[in-house]
């Protein structure tokens, strides 16, 4: 839940205060109880807390230990990745317009696997597949769900630029041409 409430970017602070002692005692108690997925949606929520809401939210941070259990479990799941064929199409466009992007780099301070990214630049280009999307609305506008809304929030609060490149315009591009010229122009 408190999950939840960090992909939604709400703040609580008397909600947060009474999970943060919660979960802070159950990790304490045993902390095999907590699956990984569980401990990396954790991991998330410390980090909104720390890196959307600063100095205000301290008092609801687990522990040292506590903390680093949880982003353990995090890049735990960034090293479980699969490279999809658009992920690899938009890899391969990526590498004749710009050099140096390194493919799913784990990024250290927050524990996410990025699609792409130039750490010396602190940009970040991800591959948006159907997955990271709510269905059309009436309009036939796509969202970003969720997750894919706070990854991309607690990327930019740790200092990346986050490119966006969805499927559905990705896949509307007949020839190479067009595509290096699309990720020219998100490059800047």
């Amino acid at each position: 839940t408190v999950w939840a409430y960090a992909a939604a970017n709400r703040c609580l602070p008397l909600l947060f205060a009474d999970c943060s002692r919660v979960i802070s005692d159950s990790l304490a108690q045993d902390p095999a109880r907590w699956g990984v997925e569980a401990r990396a949606q954790l991991h998330q929520w410390q980090l909104k807390l720390f890196l959307e809401r600063g100095a205000e939210a301290q008092q609801y941070l687990l522990s040292n230990s506590q903390r680093q259990l949880c982003c353990d479990a995090m890049q735990a799941q960034g090293t479980q990745v699969t490279i999809s064929r658009l992920q690899r199409s938009v890899a391969d466009s990526l590498a004749t317009v710009r050099y140096g992007f390194k493919e799913e780099y784990l990024e250290p301070r927050t524990g996410y696997s990025l699609d792409l990214a130039l750490p010396s630049s602190r940009v970040a280009v991800e591959v948006d597949g159907p997955s990271h999307f709510l269905l059309p609305d009436g309009r036939g506008v796509r969202k970003p769900n969720g997750p894919t809304l706070l990854k991309r929030r607690l990327l930019a609060a740790a200092g990346w630029r986050v490119i966006s490149v969805p499927f559905y315009e990705w896949d509307g591009f007949a020839t190479a041409n067009e595509r290096h010229t699309y990720l020219q122009g998100l490059l800047g």
